[in-house]
């Protein structure tokens, strides 16, 4: 009878201790980041009378090394979120240089290119809020920017917008990624920064305040 007893102590014991392991992985699970940062960004050499509602989006000096301002936006969101980041980058780069950039996301435009990804997105699947920045390229999205939408299932995402560009704001965007991913929940109220005013010392603070406003609450 003691034998059993002593058995049985052991199952109890050994049952219990699954038990405990396996809701330490479920929370754990619970706290990872289920957010993610996709962001595009070009650093360029920018002239003070830059073609307005185009941003490629200019260099900050102030960062080393060189970030590009959308770069900058998502690293700001990466502390307040703590969410994954992902950075777009196509397998042909762009120029440097403004000119350059200027004409090669007009004929991207005027052939309605979709640029090719070096590195496939994260497994969507495991994110439930996605933030997606890029900058205002001839008063709209970058092409690379439709590519993401049109090839990429959000559908029961919450999509957070926000831009750096050239006077353009949010230009068409919101309505291109509506049309696109009619089934995920676009969040309007997005954030747009001026390329004139994204080294200025208040940017983070206004950062943190628009996550506070638009970050869903789990």
């Amino acid at each position: 009878m003691r034998i059993k007893t002593v058995f049985s102590r052991f199952l109890v014991a050994i049952v219990m201790s699954f038990m405990g392991q396996t809701a330490f992985a479920a929370n754990n699970a619970s706290t990872q980041s289920r957010t993610l940062i996709i962001y595009f960004s070009q650093p360029e050499g920018m002239k003070p009378d830059a073609v307005d509602g185009f941003s490629g989006a200019s260099v900050l000096q102030k960062n080393t090394p060189e970030t590009g301002s959308t770069q900058y936006v998502a690293q700001l969101l990466q502390k307040q979120t703590q969410g994954d980041l992902y950075r777009i980058e196509t397998t042909t780069p762009y120029p440097r240089q403004h000119e350059a950039l200027l004409r090669a996301a007009e004929k991207e435009q005027q052939t309605k290119a979709r640029p090719s990804l070096n590195t496939p997105l994260p497994d969507l699947s495991h994110y439930d809020t996605i933030y997606v920045g890029y900058p205002i390229w001839w008063y709209t999205m970058p092409m690379v920017i439709y590519g993401l939408f049109e090839q990429n299932d959000f559908a029961n995402k919450t999509i957070i917008p926000f831009t750096t560009h050239g006077g353009s704001r949010l230009a068409d965007s919101l309505r291109e990624i509506a049309r696109r991913q009619p089934k995920a929940k676009l969040i309007t109220r997005a954030l747009s920064l001026s390329r004139d005013d994204i080294s200025h010392p208040d940017v983070p603070a206004q950062v943190e305040q628009w996550v506070k406003n638009v970050q869903p609450q789990r």
